[in-house]
C-alpha cells in the first residue's frame, strides 16, 4: 500500500487558486454593497405669548406701595407652548423700575416683581417659584391627547409711588425661551 503525499509543487499551485477564488468571491460582495445616507432634521415648534399684561392701573402721586398679588386679575400671564418632555431654557428679564414715557423726566417708580410657573392658567396657587433670571424647565406630559403642553408664567409684585411727576410709567418684561 502506498500513501501519496502532496508535493511542495502542488501546494504552490493550489494556494494561488484558493487565493484567486477568495478574491473573486469578495469582489462581488463589495461591488453590490448598499449604503444609506440618512439625514433627519427635527425642528420643534415653540410659541410664547403674553396672555395678560401686568397692569398696576392709574395710581395717584404719593400713594405709597401698591401690590398685585398672585391670582389678582391684574397679574401678568405669559404662556409657552412646546412639545411634551421638551427641556426649555427660560430667561426672564425683570426690570427693577418703571420709567416715565417722557425721556426728559428722570424720575422712576421702584418695582419689585416675582414670577411663578405652572401647567394650568387656573391653578396658579400650585405654581412653582421661578427665582432665577435663567431657568431650565421640562415640559410635563399633558393628560389631554396630543404631544403639546403649555407652561404658564405668572408675574406679580409691587410698586412704591412717591412724589413723582404725573404721567405714564412703564417698562418691559422680556421672556426669552429656547429649547435645548
Amino acid at each position: 500500500m502506498s500513501v501519496m503525499t502532496p508535493s511542495k509543487q502542488n501546494y504552490y499551485i493550489i494556494l494561488p487558486i484558493i487565493f484567486a477564488v477568495a478574491c473573486w468571491l469578495a469582489i462581488p460582495a463589495a461591488a453590490h454593497a448598499q449604503f444609506i445616507d440618512l439625514r433627519l432634521d427635527v425642528d420643534s415648534e415653540l410659541t410664547a405669548h403674553t396672555v395678560q399684561p401686568l397692569d398696576f392701573g392709574a395710581i395717584s402721586t404719593n400713594s405709597g406701595q401698591r401690590s398685585i398679588d398672585l391670582g389678582s386679575i391684574n397679574m401678568g400671564i405669559f404662556n409657552i407652548t412646546a412639545l411634551e418632555n421638551q427641556l426649555l431654557l427660560v430667561t426672564l428679564q425683570k426690570p427693577d423700575v418703571l420709567r416715565h414715557n417722557n425721556p426728559a423726566i428722570q424720575d422712576t417708580v421702584p418695582l419689585n416683581l416675582f414670577a411663578r410657573y405652572g401647567f394650568s392658567a387656573q391653578n396658579y396657587q400650585s405654581a412653582t417659584s421661578l427665582p432665577e433670571a435663567t431657568n431650565s424647565l421640562k415640559v410635563e406630559t399633558n393628560p389631554d391627547p396630543g404631544p403639546w403642553n403649555t407652561i404658564y408664567i405668572f408675574m406679580y409684585g409691587s410698586i412704591n409711588i412717591g412724589d413723582i411727576p404725573d404721567g405714564v410709567y412703564s417698562n418691559e418684561i422680556i421672556l426669552n425661551v429656547e429649547y435645548i
